[in-house]
Order: structure tokens, then C-alpha cells, then sequence
């Protein structure tokens, strides 16, 4: 696989990125108050077509729409569906964790899962011990499969992204298993390996205090946001903002990818750039719709790629 294989189609993917929901762009609409303005604003410049909308649930169905549409237009496009599938792989492994509970509640629904998946899913079901076994296994599973695609895309700053996104995904469950008053024993189930941070930095750190571990981490793991995500879990022992200053990390990384003329890393980057604006238009509208306040809403945003 090479990275001029990806000429034309990053030439394409470059024009694509001007529609992209800007920063400035995004200021503007948190400016503004009622609902159907809001609407109105998200319309003008960009792929969406809100025009029509009067509640949330008609809102998501136009963002559920647009997020479909972008996939299949890219794998249209791509010479390399793994360019494509290394961003889509959590939604596979959702949908894959959708069918194993509908088999448990006898559900008819549906959901069609490709060969791969479906090994997968025979491979979970296969081992002993409750459904946190299996979802871990499924965890490493995911995760292990990135890193061999990033691999295969022979792609040192994808590999990074999917790398950053393992060590956050190991903090969040050393702090869990701390939080549910777990033996270390339970957290190396829990750990993933392909990341940055080795399993001893883990280990090592599940025995220091709470109030010492973003201290710990800024030493083995120099990232601004990662210590503020850190220490204000430390402060209220609350997911939510350190998930939001972690995104901000990898958002932060991805921008790398402007610099890059041509190869995977500019697919990649887009399809998480459109993921992530996505994400920011739905907290908008809901935060908006349900009189959130402006403050919280700027937080929860996070950054945006342009």
C-alpha cells in the first residue's frame, strides 16, 4: 500500500474539507438562542439539510443520514477500504454487541454482521465468565484490530491516533477498576497493549493516592490535556470532562494531518473530522433545545478541527 495511491482522492477530500463546519461558524450559532435560528444557520454553508427540522429526533435522523452518506461516498472513492474501515471498526463492534444482546432478550431484531464479526462474536460468546469478560474481550479485540490495520496503511500518524486513543482508553479503566475497589489483578484484564504506556505504568500507579496520579502521569506521559483531564477527574470523580479534554487531545493530533499532502492519513482525518463535527452539531442542538447553558455547552464542544 502506498501513499500515492491516494493522490487523486486526497486532492477530492481537500475541496471536501471547506464544507466542514468551522470554528468561527460554530461560535456563531452558540450566539444565538432559539432553536429554529440555530437551525437555520446550520443549513447555509454546510452539507446538512436541516431545513425542515423542528425537534431533535427529526435533527439526528438528518445527522444519522449525513454520517451514512459520507461512509459510502468515501468507500466509493478510496483505494483502500481499510483507510475507511479503521475510523468505522467501533460501530462493527457495536452493532456485533447489539446482536449478542438481542440474542439474550430474544429480540427479532436484526442486524447483518460481516464473517469477520461474526468470528468475533463466536470467539466472545466462547469464553467463560460473565458478559464484563466477554465486553473486555471484545475491547482488546477492537483495539488489536486498529493497530493492524494502521499497520497495514503503513501510516505512522494513524498508528499515533490509534495508539493515544488505547492509552486513554487504559486510564479510564485503571481509574474504574480503582473507583469499583478492584485488585490490580482485575485492571491487567481490563488492559489493553498496543499503546504508548506499558502495563508496569499502570500497575505502578494503581497503588499511588488519587490526588497523586495526574502528577504521575505528567511525568510518563507529557500530553497538557491528558494532566487537566486527570486532574479534574481527581477534583469530582467524574467522567464526563475528562472524556471531553481527551478528545481534545486527539483532535488536537489530527490537525497534524493539514500538513500531509497526500496517503490515508488525509481520508482518516477527514472521516474523524466530519465524526467529530457530527457530534458537536447534536450536543448544540440538544443543549440548545433542552436550555443548557452557554458554558457548558463551550465545554462539552471541545475542539474542533477547523
Amino acid at each position: 500500500m502506498k501513499d500515492a495511491d491516494f493522490i487523486t482522492v486526497s486532492s477530492y477530500i481537500r475541496t471536501m474539507e471547506n464544507r466542514l463546519l468551522t470554528k468561527s461558524k460554530l461560535e456563531s450559532l452558540i450566539s444565538l438562542h432559539n432553536f429554529s435560528d440555530i437551525i437555520k444557520g446550520l443549513s447555509q454553508d454546510t452539507d446538512y439539510n436541516f431545513i425542515s427540522v423542528n425537534n431533535l429526533d427529526q435533527a439526528e435522523h438528518i445527522l444519522k443520514e449525513e454520517w451514512k452518506r459520507v461512509c459510502e461516498m468515501l468507500y466509493q472513492v478510496t483505494p483502500h477500504n481499510e483507510a475507511v474501515q479503521i475510523l468505522l471498526l467501533p460501530y462493527e463492534f457495536h452493532s456485533l454487541r447489539q446482536t449478542m444482546k438481542e440474542e439474550m432478550s430474544q429480540s427479532h431484531k436484526t442486524i447483518q454482521l460481516s464473517e469477520e464479526m461474526k468470528k468475533i462474536r463466536s470467539e466472545a460468546e466462547a469464553l467463560e465468565g460473565n458478559n464484563q469478560i466477554k465486553e473486555m474481550f471484545l475491547d482488546r479485540k477492537m483495539y488489536e484490530t486498529m493497530i493492524k490495520i494502521s499497520q497495514m496503511l503503513n501510516s505512522n500518524f494513524i498508528t499515533e491516533q490509534i495508539q493515544m486513543k488505547i492509552d486513554f482508553y487504559n486510564i479510564k479503566a485503571m481509574l474504574r477498576a480503582r473507583e469499583m475497589k478492584k485488585e490490580a489483578a482485575f485492571f491487567e484484564l481490563c488492559y489493553v497493549k498496543g499503546g504508548h504506556l506499558s502495563k508496569d505504568v499502570f500497575l505502578h500507579n494503581y497503588s499511588v493516592p488519587f490526588s497523586a496520579v495526574a502528577a504521575s502521569f505528567s511525568k510518563k506521559y507529557c500530553n497538557v490535556e491528558v494532566q487537566k483531564g486527570l486532574e479534574a477527574y481527581e477534583s469530582n470523580h467524574n467522567f464526563s470532562e475528562l472524556e471531553t479534554l481527551f478528545h481534545n487531545s486527539l483532535i488536537s493530533n489530527l490537525k497534524n494531518a493539514k500538513l500531509i499532502s497526500y496517503g490515508p492519513e488525509v481520508m482518516y482525518a477527514y472521516l474523524m473530522a466530519k465524526e467529530n463535527e457530527i457530534r458537536q452539531i447534536r450536543l448544540l442542538l440538544t443543549c440548545k433545545f433542552r436550555n443548557i447553558s452557554d458554558g457548558i455547552l463551550i465545554r462539552k464542544l471541545g475542539e474542533s478541527y477547523v
